[in-house]
């Protein structure tokens, strides 16, 4: 028996076809989030899928819903080639005289280090807190003394001629 056709309804195109329909939408939605990734703005991406902004956004919003979250393990190492490639680009400016590319580097660094391992264990006292420096009613703390000085010993000094 064959199935009454709806009008209001679009026929079911064949397997064979919904697959290709399906793996061109992906891919499609892959180009869109490598674009998006690499810097360009919605409008360019709109522009060169021949896509309005407003669906663009959808895709992106249904690619985001649909996405598993990366386990942490996977997610550092990915993380830190991430920062190596800008590190690589960062230091090359520097370089080549970008003293802007300076506070990149210093930036990448510090994740870096976080992501290592290195940062700060402790958080830094806000200001508002008891111990902070700056606090009202305390004064600095003051710097630790070199072991020389304070076991009273004196400092060499090269002697003048």
């Amino acid at each position: 028996m064959a199935e009454p056709s709806n009008p209001s309804r679009p026929a079911e195109p064949p397997p064979r076809l919904r697959r290709l329909l399906r793996r061109a939408a992906a891919e499609r939605q892959l180009r869109i989030l490598e674009r998006l990734t690499a810097g360009a703005s919605v409008a360019q991406v709109a522009l060169a899928e021949d896509l309005t902004a407003r669906r663009v956004r959808q895709i992106v919003a249904e690619a985001l819903a649909k996405r598993e979250v990366e386990p942490p393990a996977d997610f550092v190492p990915l993380q830190i080639g991430r920062l190596n490639d800008a590190m690589t680009v960062a230091h090359a400016k520097m370089m080549a005289g970008d003293l802007q590319a300076l506070d990149s580097v210093v930036k990448i660094v510090g994740e870096l280090d976080r992501y290592h391992g290195f940062g700060q264990t402790e958080t830094a006292p806000s200001p508002a807190s008891p111990g902070a420096i700056g606090a009202p009613g305390r004064r600095p703390r003051q710097l630790a003394q070199p072991a020389a000085q304070e076991a009273g010993a004196e400092i060499f000094r090269p002697a003048t001629r």
